[in-house]
């Protein structure tokens, strides 16, 4: 966390000397009927507009709050010197230095008091609130605003609390219907709405134009493939001709893109309907206001190519097992052996303890497992993983560092969960090898082990 320098005349006066005794997990008495409260101001401002102004709203909050510690002086409410400032950071999560820090200074009782200007400054959700509000309470800590008229030293001013910030979750939930509102009705007009150009295509006044040397890459992509119908021999070629995939510049200087090509960037390419002249939202199709750059003709060839290949896999692979290679046996440690027999003509399928199966010990009760029911539990874990605060976090993360819009992301995640039964079993099969390390079958029940990297590399897939 930053700690800022102390801006204009405020009450930050307090010697070092002082400040040792104020802040050493003590509280102090500072005269017969007075206890020392110490208090702590935390500020947030939501963008990162303005900031770098020699006053912003964040001194403006911390100025308001040492007032109003000012005001409470006859109780011994006395301002800590150190900032929990979150510049540029939502109050819809706790993902948020300062306010992680602040906590963690309450865990070491360094900290009797939390003072905000509005109580929305520490956080704009109810289930969030509820959580920091715990820490508070097991620590002794009092909660108090500037503006609201409440604290939560009485059961009056907790009550309040809960009431009013139910009001903010509800703000903030009804601004991003509003948002994704506008999304929606925007791509329906085929407008661009944001983020880093693909490969083809400049931005300039929010509108996407054909980049011409750029738009002779995406061609020479669309026609080599009716020629090689492969992905990979398309990659191979574009990285020996020395051609690197778009760079992205960000306002932090770093640059993404402008590396080699592989069959996945291929494959993007080739099925993106911008290309065509339309844009997408999650699964509808609408014409769009820039220019394509392939025609209608030439785009549904390579589809077509795509579907006669996904045909063609299918019928060579009808019962593929998605999970071998990442079972183990609970017991022994050794990997879980793809097995099938076949009753009145009907083919049953297993993952069998290879151990077993090579008649070596192994004690374990659970040795002959049918694939399909364990396959579908996996499944559930996996997709119920896919709707987890730790992965809602992990969007948030790479839309900020990728510049993908993260609403676009969260709607594409939410559309794989919900057409995971549509998909080929090989690109099932895919997913769930890059999302699982191993799966360890016990007698109790699965031990999964999420690749989080994984997660990293679908949700880039996704956004893309």
């Amino acid at each position: 966390m930053k700690v800022r320098e102390k801006r204009g005349a405020g009450l930050l006066t307090t010697e070092a000397t002082t400040f040792e005794r104020f802040s050493s997990g003590k509280k102090l008495n500072v005269g017969s009927n007075v206890t020392l409260v110490r208090c702590a101001i935390y500020t947030r401002k939501s963008s990162e507009e303005g900031l770098e102004q020699e006053f912003n709203s964040l001194d403006a909050q911390r100025i308001a709050a040492e007032k109003y510690i000012q005001s409470q002086a006859g109780k011994g409410w006395m301002v800590l010197p150190q900032h929990y400032d979150d510049g540029g950071f939502s109050g819809g999560n706790m993902n948020r230095p300062a306010l992680l820090e602040l906590l963690r200074d309450i865990e070491l009782k360094k900290i009797d008091c939390v003072v905000t200007y509005k109580l929305d400054r520490l956080s704009r959700s109810l289930l969030d609130f509820a959580n920091i509000m715990n820490v508070f309470d097991s620590n002794d800590v009092i909660f108090d605003t500037v503006t609201e008229s409440f604290s939560s030293a009485s059961s009056s001013g907790r009550l309040m609390l809960n009431m009013l910030l139910s009001f903010a979750q509800y703000e903030r939930e009804l601004t991003g219907e509003r948002i994704r509102d506008k999304f929606a009705e925007s791509k329906k007009k085929g407008l661009w709405m944001g983020g880093y150009p693909m490969l083809g295509y400049d931005i300039n006044d929010r509108k996407l134009l054909i980049n011409e040397e750029e738009a002779k890459v995406v061609k020479l992509i669309y026609e080599r493939f009716l020629e090689t119908e492969s992905c990979t021999l398309i990659a191979d070629e574009l990285n020996r001709k020395g051609f690197r995939s778009k760079a992205r510049p960000h306002t932090n200087g770093r640059n993404d893109g402008g590396k080699l090509y592989d069959k996945k960037a291929v494959r993007r390419i080739l099925e993106n309907q911008y290309y065509r002249g339309y844009v997408t939202h999650k699964s509808e199709i609408y014409k769009g206001q820039h220019e394509a750059i392939i025609d209608d003709e030439l785009w549904l060839k390579v589809q077509e190519v795509f579907e006669k290949n996904k045909s063609t896999k299918h019928q060579k692979k009808s019962s593929p097992y998605p999970l071998k290679g990442l079972l183990k046996c609970g017991s022994c440690g050794a990997t879980m052996s793809s097995t099938a027999c076949n009753n009145h003509g009907l083919k049953y399928r297993y993952y069998t303890c290879s151990n077993h199966i090579r008649f070596k010990n192994c004690k374990s009760v659970v040795k002959n497992v049918p694939a399909e029911g364990l396959e579908a539990r996996v499944v559930e874990e996996i997709l119920l993983k896919l709707k987890s605060p730790e992965v809602m976090l992990k969007i948030q993360e790479l839309a900020e560092e990728s510049g993908i819009n993260e609403v676009q992301l969260q709607s594409s995640l939410r559309n794989l969960s919900e057409t995971w039964k549509y998909l080929y079993p090989q690109e099932q099969s895919r997913i769930m090898k890059l999302l699982i390390n191993f799966i360890e079958l016990r007698e109790d029940g699965l031990n999964i082990q999420i690749n989080m990297e994984g997660f990293n590399t679908l949700l880039l897939g996704l956004g893309a």
